[in-house]
Parts: C-alpha cells; structure tokens; sequence
C-alpha cells in the first residue's frame, strides 16, 4: 500500500481516527478528511486521491451519491463503508456501480483488503475505457482507410492492393498519417 493516496469521507470521531492510523502504518497517506458529502466532493475535485472511504450516511450528499460520482467523475476508487443492515441496499447499487462494500464494525484485514481491491478494480477499469476508445479510434481509421481505397479503385479502375499502395506512398510522401491521407484523398475526389 506504499504511497496510495486516501481521502476518508468519514465523521470524524475514533473509527476515523483508527482508520487513518491503520493506513499509515501500513504506508498509505491520507491526503484529506471531510465529515459531509458537499465538503468531501469539493475537496476530492482538488486531492484527486487513489482511493476514497465513504461513509454511506454523510450529511449534505448522501454517501452512495458520492461512490457514484467518484465513479463517474473519476475522482478516486470509492470504498462504501456501511452497516451490516444496509448492505442489502449497497448490493444493489453494485449491479450498476463499481465500489468496494466495507461491513461495519471495521477490521483491520477488512479496511485493507477493501482499499487494495477497491483501488485494484479502479485501475482495471481505467485501463479497460482507455483500451475502448484505442479501439474506437482504430476502427474509425480502417473505415476512413477502407472508404478511400474503395475510391481510388472506383475512381482508378484498380485492385485493392495497388489503392493500399497509393494511400500508402500518399501519406509518406506528404509526410501524414495513413488516415489523414485517406481523408484527403476522400476530400479530393468529393471536391470533384
């Protein structure tokens, strides 16, 4: 947990306290502290932590609001620390929502091991959107890629491979992405 960055939305009080000194002695900093909702989301705009541990009860912005956001902001993994009489309501949240449940009374172990899987899951997810727009963005290359070559064998009355050639030597010779020099072409011969 060396140097994970915590920010506790939590009442103050000693559960607070006894979690802060958990997670330092276990090499994790905790970057802010707030005992309502409004004041926990105003600060995690700012700290941007890696994991935030929200109490599900918080005046001013419900605690399950603030996972939410967290999520849908990317503000920080968000680990919900509930009793065990609402964690029906959280489970249902989950179907929808990625956070960790963390059971009260808290337990050493339990505290650390929602904070690694919460921050865990987090990074996966973030990993996981990036590769969809990579995707995305290769898809909408080959469809420009394929659009003009299909022009070039309309226009050319020439095969595939010597309208890939063509693109090709286009977008070396203009010093320019593949897709760029697709766009282009396709430019040229709707300009036409």
């Amino acid at each position: 947990m060396n140097g994970l960055r915590i920010f506790l939305a939590t009442p103050a009080g000693p559960l607070r306290d006894k979690m802060k000194e958990t997670l330092n002695r276990h090499g994790a900093i905790v970057v802010g502290e707030a005992s309502d909702g409004m004041a926990a989301l105003r600060a995690l705009h700012s700290l941007l932590p890696d994991v935030v541990i929200i109490e599900i009860q918080l005046p001013g912005l419900d605690g399950l609001e603030l996972a939410k956001l967290c999520q849908e902001e990317k503000l920080g993994a968000a680990v919900l620390l509930t009793p065990y009489t609402q964690l029906g309501h959280v489970q249902k949240s989950l179907e929808t929502w990625l956070f960790e449940p963390l059971i009260r009374p808290v337990r050493e172990e339990a505290l650390l091991a929602s904070v690694i899987t919460a921050h865990t899951h987090y990074i996966r997810e973030a990993r996981l959107a990036r590769e969809v727009v990579e995707l995305k963005e290769a898809l909408e290359k080959r469809k420009i890629v394929n659009q003009a070559k299909r022009k070039l064998i309309e226009k050319l009355r020439i095969n595939e491979e010597e309208a890939h050639r063509i693109l090709q030597r286009y977008a070396m010779n203009h010093r320019i992405s593949t897709k760029e020099a697709a766009l282009r072409i396709l430019k040229g011969y709707d300009a036409s």
